[in-house]
This record gives C-alpha cells, structure tokens and sequence, in this order.
C-alpha cells in the first residue's frame, strides 16, 4: 500500500516513494593563515522522494511534509494501540 502525504507548503498530496540523507562540506584556505585555519562550510540535508498523479518525481525537503495516510489508515488510528508516552530514564 502506498504511503500518502500531504506537502505542507502547497497542499499538495502525493505518494511517497522513499527518502534520502545528503551531507556536504567544503574548504578553502583562509587569507592570512593559509591552510592552518581554512574557511569552512557543511551542511546536512534530509530529502522525500514524492510522486504526483503525472508520475512525475520530485524531493521535497522533510519538514514540509505530513504523512496523511499508509496502508489505508492514518497514523493516529495504526498508533491507537500503542503508548505513546516516553520511558523513564531508570526503566
């Protein structure tokens, strides 16, 4: 069963096909002191792959989706059972 999500930002709603994780960093030697000290950038990025009605895929990033549906019932009815609550450091 597919995985139905809403994209927040345009309401959207399309089908999940997966997810990715991009990481990245860059370098360059810094003016005065060279490669002792360069100047430094990095970021992390996690991306879902969605698909429209058109099967057209495209990445939407992670917080500006919702899951709306997976296996024709919403979370909170797949998680009605199950506590929700978070265990006790001395558990």
């Amino acid at each position: 069963m597919p995985t139905i999500v809403k994209h927040n930002p345009t309401a959207k709603h399309d089908i999940l096909l997966g997810a990715g994780f991009a990481q990245w960093s860059t370098a360059r030697p810094n003016r005065i002191l060279g490669d002792l000290f360069p100047t430094e950038n990095s970021a992390q990025t996690r991306l879902l792959c969605l698909c429209d009605e058109h099967g057209q895929v495209e990445w939407a990033l992670d917080d500006q989706v919702t899951i709306i549906q997976t296996d024709t019932q919403s979370p909170a009815q797949i998680l009605a059972n199950f506590p929700n609550t978070n265990p006790s450091p001395d558990a």
